[in-house]
């Protein structure tokens, strides 16, 4: 842990699997009477952090996260909720505005006041994010699209969204 980092603001390296099936629409039915359905992706990738314009941003985030909107044909403000990469306690809010969540300079006064909590105009992290449960680096991506799932199924538990069901689930 390094300034201005603390030890509560990096997540635990931890042990962990997670596995989602994914299959072509016309598979779907076979696996589930009420598939999800993923109309959008996006892929970028960074170069070394020394390289980058800025430090607040991170590049690949906001390629991927416009292939994806463009693809599905929504904006950021579209999304209900989302489950964001927030290894270290700047990440989730370097995510928050790359996503176009939030404009530059205004996810970390959205988070202190709760903007992004379950009852926020954008949740985000409902499964408690990476510092919570625990980072198993190769499975933390999928284990995120795991809360989605839940969330979007309505067995989320105690950090079920009101209302954010679906009976034509997409991501």
């Amino acid at each position: 842990v390094a300034w201005p980092m603390r030890l509560y603001d990096c997540s635990p390296v931890s042990d962990g699997a997670a596995v989602v099936l994914l299959v072509s629409e016309d598979l779907a039915k076979q696996f589930s009477d009420n598939p999800i359905y993923v109309i959008g992706s996006g892929q970028a990738s960074d170069g070394a952090l020394h390289e980058r314009d800025s430090l607040t941003s991170i590049r690949s985030a906001r390629l991927a996260g416009a292939q994806a909107y463009q693809m599905a044909g929504v904006s950021p403000d579209e999304i209900d909720f989302a489950e964001v990469h927030d290894c270290f306690t700047i990440a989730e809010i370097i995510a928050s505005e790359d996503l176009g969540f939030f404009k530059p300079g205004e996810g970390g006064k959205m988070a202190e006041e709760g903007g992004t909590s379950r009852v926020g105009v954008k949740p985000l992290n409902l499964s408690g994010g990476l510092k919570s449960k625990g980072h198993p680096v190769g499975a933390s991506g999928v284990g995120q699209v795991v809360e989605v799932w839940k969330q979007l199924r309505g067995v989320a538990g105690e950090r079920q969204l009101e209302g954010k069901t679906s009976k034509t689930p997409q991501i």
